[in-house]
């Protein structure tokens, strides 16, 4: 919790609203770093983490970090290590009003859609569940399937493009995981925000080490990849067309790739209009960041 109840009498009408705001994606902060980092899920979250956690000094500790919980150890240290230090949210709420520089990447709604929709397509939910295992992105998947087939069916029925946005934009802000809902959030409207595409995250954070004195990552910045991403292979775009319509399978094979889909594929697509609808504020706000 940031603070008690007595604690949360005593902040100011400001203080209070912030320290409502950051408890979804709470951003990342710490006294090494001079600047405060908001992230989002989809949204190369794991790398900017690393990135941030290197100019901590922190990393090294991160990526030893050990736990029996499921998950990435990066993301698991992030919450029950790096933000239950004391003071975090205070300090992190303190910073904010203060006004202290605050960093953002966005990435481009389209391809950031796609990538969500895989976050459902995960070929191993087909083993885990055999098993009995569980988690929030297996579950999920449950959901939709129920949504989409109006009964409880096999995990691997497929899930299609077009009925992961029907969902989407029907259920998806109810019932979603961070992984599914927009990037935007109150705290992107703040004025001490500094926008920049995920897509020119190596130029940024190049000039921003410049800028803020930092040492450079450079020589370092292979340590900050993520580990998840899948492999992408080259198709016509009317076969992708297809593909999605038909749903990326579950039960594909093991090295098996997914095509690379992009802003112009789908705005062009019978997706298009209604990706627009449902990721307005992120569109706007990412097509307004100067190029």
């Amino acid at each position: 919790m940031l603070v008690n109840d007595t604690e949360l009498l005593e902040l100011t009408t400001e203080t209070r609203r912030l320290a409502i705001l950051i408890k979804k994606r709470t951003p990342y902060q710490h006294k090494n770093v001079p600047f405060i980092v908001l992230w989002s899920q989809k949204a190369g979250c794991t790398s900017v983490l690393k990135w941030f956690l290197w100019h901590a000094e922190l990393l090294e500790e991160a990526n030893q970090y050990k736990t029996t919980e499921r998950g990435l150890s990066i993301h698991l240290y992030e919450n029950q290590v790096l933000k239950k230090l004391p003071n975090y949210r205070r300090d992190l709420v303190d910073r904010i009003a203060a006004g202290d520089p605050i960093i953002c990447f966005l990435r481009c709604p389209y391809t950031r859609v796609f990538s969500s929709y895989m976050h459902l397509q995960n070929r191993l939910f087909i083993g885990l569940e055999r098993k009995g295992g569980r988690t929030r992105g297996l579950d999920l998947r449950h959901t939709v399937l129920k949504s989409i087939y109006g009964s409880e069916v096999p995990v691997d029925y497929p899930i299609s493009f077009p009925d992961y946005l029907n969902w989407l934009e029907v259920k998806g802000e109810k019932n979603a995981d961070p992984h599914h809902s927009q990037q935007h959030t109150p705290l992107h409207e703040l004025t001490n925000v500094m926008h920049y595409r995920l897509e020119d995250k190596e130029d940024v954070i190049s000039r921003l080490e410049q800028d803020y004195g930092l040492n450079t990552s450079k020589p370092y910045r292979s340590q900050f990849s993520s580990p998840h991403h899948m492999k992408k292979s080259t198709m016509e775009p009317n076969a992708i067309i297809t593909l999605l319509e038909r749903g990326v399978p579950l039960n594909r094979l093991p090295k098996s790739t997914v095509p690379t889909v992009d802003r112009h594929l789908l705005v062009n697509s019978p997706f298009g209009d209604q990706i627009e609808r449902i990721f307005r504020q992120d569109i706007l706000l990412y097509d307004s960041i100067p190029s």
